[in-house]
């Protein structure tokens, strides 16, 4: 496992890509996060989620845009190692059963993968996001599960909600958030 760490991290270093490092500290969540929100395992990751919008005071500012600018954006997260995503540009964000995504991620072709990894470093897992059409590609995410509902900036995180934490190699600050809800 910590080979497979360190050759990730090394990669993705010399290729400038970005690494979440358990930045909890260096977010604007941190106090309120400290006790409402853990290290996600493996099991809590896996299944289906609902992106939910942050607002631009909790987000980063450290990119100039949007990454991932659709409004409207489901991910599953398979057992099987396959991450899938679908979007829509504008809102409204309709809710999307489990059986409806399942339906529409069944026909989309597994490009992306997903595994969680425990970092050696930070003694945490961390989620890792490889792409098969694009040489070189990865991500590494700090998955934190909400366990105590909380606020903050006017946003309701519920237990359950999974907080993912996405960070720049170099600077070692966070570069993006996403907030995902469960769907069932």
């Amino acid at each position: 496992m910590k080979r497979l760490w360190r050759r990730m991290c090394l990669a993705m270093h010399g290729r400038s890509v970005i690494l979440a490092l358990g930045a909890l500290a260096l977010s604007s969540h941190a106090s309120a996060q400290s006790e409402a929100a853990r290290n996600a395992s493996a099991a809590e990751i896996e299944g289906y989620w609902q992106l939910l919008p942050l607002p631009e005071q909790l987000e980063p500012k450290i990119l100039p845009a949007n990454p991932w600018p659709a409004q409207c954006q489901w991910f599953s997260y398979g057992s099987n190692g396959q991450m899938k995503s679908i979007d829509k540009l504008r809102g409204p964000c309709e809710p999307a059963s489990r059986a409806e995504l399942d339906k529409v991620f069944r026909v989309i072709p597994a490009v992306i993968s997903w595994q969680y990894d425990l970092s050696p470093v930070y003694h945490k897992g961390a989620l890792l996001i490889k792409r098969s059409d694009v040489k070189g590609y990865g991500e590494i995410w700090d998955p934190q599960i909400v366990v105590k509902p909380f606020t903050n900036g006017g946003v309701e995180f519920q237990a359950g909600d999974l907080l993912l934490y996405l960070a720049d190699l170099q600077s070692h600050k966070i570069v993006w958030i996403r907030h995902l809800r469960k769907v069932n």
